[in-house]
């Protein structure tokens, strides 16, 4: 939130105010820390993933909170749900404003001289093929506006060589790529489309087996050198959407523990 002034008086304006967001993969993880932050800075927000169940628990506990949340279950790999989600959004709150491309995942760990064709092609449809689907039903409303953020995540792995992940890998490279593509081809729209790239990440399933956050002398470990939280994501999403990025555009921002670095 940002403190604005009037007639002497300081109060709190919320960064997202009047906007509306999709944030795919929204029911837990990252996604959901994502969309918790944009109904903290004032945005409607729509979540989407397959799990209808978890999906719409998710988008209840952010309504009982007072937030303005709607569930849209949407299987991302298949364009006709993916038009039927920014339809949907449209109708419930007048546009779309920011979408977050986050559904993804490794799905499984093969080295490359097993993988079979199947397991590749779903990799790519779920990391690759999904953000160019949403991205592309999303600009058509982006476009009529004159306006929009698109922000893509992808992953260190992305980056630098995964031999036991050589799927995912590759996918999220395209990520990178693809944000570089749509952020040169929509530029002139007012289309901000930027990337984040997660290493790895204390998400739910994660924080159980990662190290202590104190030596064994007690002290802290220093802050860089431990994965992030998901909340720390959500931050970098939320300055992405707001206005303070409106010069950005085409950027890959990594955000990981030191050892990720090489």
């Amino acid at each position: 939130m940002l403190a604005a002034f009037s007639h002497g008086e300081a109060r709190m304006v919320e960064m997202l105010e009047g906007r509306t967001a999709i944030v795919t993969g929204g029911a837990g993880g990252i996604g959901s820390r994502i969309a918790r932050r944009y109904c903290e800075e004032g945005a409607s927000v729509v979540i989407a993933s397959r799990g209808k169940e978890k999906l719409e628990a998710a988008a209840a506990e952010l309504t009982a909170e007072g937030y303005r949340c709607i569930a849209i279950p949407t299987d991302v790999t298949r364009p006709d749900a993916v038009t039927a989600m920014v339809s949907g959004t449209v109708e419930a709150f007048g546009g779309l404003d920011i979408l977050v491309n986050n559904a993804g995942g490794a799905m499984f760990i093969a080295p490359p001289e097993k993988l079979a064709l199947d397991q590749w092609n779903a990799a790519i449809a779920l990391n690759l093929t999904s953000v160019f689907l949403c991205s592309q039903a999303a600009s058509n409303v982006m476009i009529e506006q004159g306006r929009g953020r698109i922000i893509n995540v992808s992953s260190v792995a992305g980056m630098r060589m995964s031999p036991a992940f050589v799927h995912y890998g590759a996918a999220k490279a395209g990520v990178i790529n693809l944000t570089k593509g749509l952020a040169s081809s929509w530029g002139p729209h007012n289309i901000n489309v930027n990337c984040i790239a997660p290493g790895l990440t204390a998400t739910e399933g994660v924080a159980d087996w990662l190290p202590p956050r104190t030596k064994d002398d007690g002290s802290p470990v220093p802050p860089l050198q431990f994965p992030p939280d998901p909340e720390h994501v959500a931050d970098l999403a939320a300055f992405l959407a707001g206005d303070a990025s409106a010069r950005i555009s085409g950027e890959l921002f990594p955000i990981r523990a030191l050892y990720e670095l090489a």
